[in-house]
């Protein structure tokens, strides 16, 4: 059984939020709250910020801005998104995005189901090994979450 919870504004499911890359990720309600049904999180991504092209096989995200200018790649095709944009990527579909903007974007990201926000720990820690971060061990961490890498960031791409 789920319990309720009230989550001060400063505050994450886990004792501070997850740098993935540049990216601040806390967890607002984590897996574990769900029973695994959903994951909210709050991203802040720098500008020209983002994750590289890769796609879960298992989950759907919807993102909704709060602030910032950000470029979504969707099965190939670019969108604009701005304050109060809303943008849903069901499971399958490969995807980036960046913050095109010139101030950190703020975003809330819906997951379903759950589960994502137990990979972001995971890379959060392998991200901390002293040293380059180990792509094989990237790359068998998302194959693990059923995720796929498929290319670079959209900040490669100029």
């Amino acid at each position: 059984m789920t319990e309720s919870f009230v989550l001060p504004s400063a505050d994450g499911r886990a004792s501070e939020p997850y740098n993935i890359f540049g990216n601040l990720v806390t967890i607002k309600v984590a897996s574990a709250d769900t029973d695994g049904r959903i994951a909210l999180m709050h991203d802040v991504t720098p500008p020209g910020g983002g994750p590289p092209l890769h796609l879960h096989l298992s989950e759907s995200e919807t993102f909704y801005v709060l602030n910032g200018d950000f470029r979504f790649e969707l099965d190939g095709k670019l969108h604009s998104a701005t304050a109060g944009d809303t943008v849903f990527i069901p499971a399958g579909v490969a995807h980036r995005y960046q913050n095109a903007g010139s101030e950190p974007g703020h975003m809330l990201i819906y997951i379903q189901p759950g589960g994502l926000d137990e990979f972001f720990g995971e890379l959060d820690a392998l991200l901390k090994v002293p040293g380059e971060p180990s792509m094989p061990a990237i790359a068998a961490l998302h194959e693990r979450y059923n995720m796929k890498l498929m290319g670079p960031p959209l900040s490669a791409e100029g």
